[in-house]
């Protein structure tokens, strides 16, 4: 179970940032791992990372000039799959980052929250900088306003099919049944379109 084949995954960088809501699903299910397997290493935004309950004890940290941090000191809120994202944490595969400087988008869509917002404003100061850097970002209002920024985007189902392709998961059915059961939103018709894509139709 190596890393990916850089032919399947084209322009992926080795680092991908991510919204809160496949992180959250996939620590639910207990599937977090397949995040660093894949890319290496996950970069979140100090908003998002309040939005999934980690805390900073020391303000300074947030605020540095980085494109990571690797072990900071955090509480993390309980909820099913917290301790999966502070061992993460605590590992340095996923990271906050907060560059001094990052603008302030102005959303096409009033629906995009202030996590989509501060992910895809990450994304187009790294791609400045010269790096593309995907987004994983499952929200339907977010998908629209990275897309229109030509940013590329990978949602939960298509990390699912990677998974499977590369040899890390059997089948992805039965891990796109947990995250529904979780209450992660995944419509009818986009299930049976990955599980036919990995023939499990």
């Amino acid at each position: 179970m190596g890393a990916p084949d850089p032919s399947r995954l084209g322009t992926l960088k080795r680092v991908v940032i991510a919204d809160a809501g496949p992180l959250i699903g996939l620590a639910r299910i207990g599937r977090l791992d397949l995040l660093r397997v894949l890319f290496g290493g996950v970069t979140l935004t100090a908003v998002v990372a309040a939005e999934i309950g980690i805390d900073p004890r020391d303000g300074a940290v947030m605020g540095r000039e980085t494109d990571g941090l690797s072990n900071p000191d955090v509480r993390i809120h309980p909820w099913p799959g917290a301790s999966a994202i502070a061992e993460a944490l605590a590992a340095g595969w996923l990271s906050i980052a907060s560059p001094s400087g990052l603008p302030d988008i102005e959303p096409l869509n009033p629906g995009v929250d202030p996590g989509e917002r501060s992910t895809i404003a990450l994304a187009l100061h790294w791609r400045a900088a010269g790096e593309k850097v995907p987004v994983i970002m499952d929200d339907r209002c977010g998908r629209a306003e990275a897309r229109s920024r030509g940013l590329s985007i990978l949602g939960i189902a298509a990390v699912m099919v990677l998974a499977k392709e590369q040899g890390l998961i059997p089948a992805c059915a039965p891990l796109l049944g947990a995250l529904r059961e979780e209450g992660y939103y995944l419509s009818d018709g986009l299930v049976a379109a990955v599980l036919a894509e990995v023939g499990e139709a």
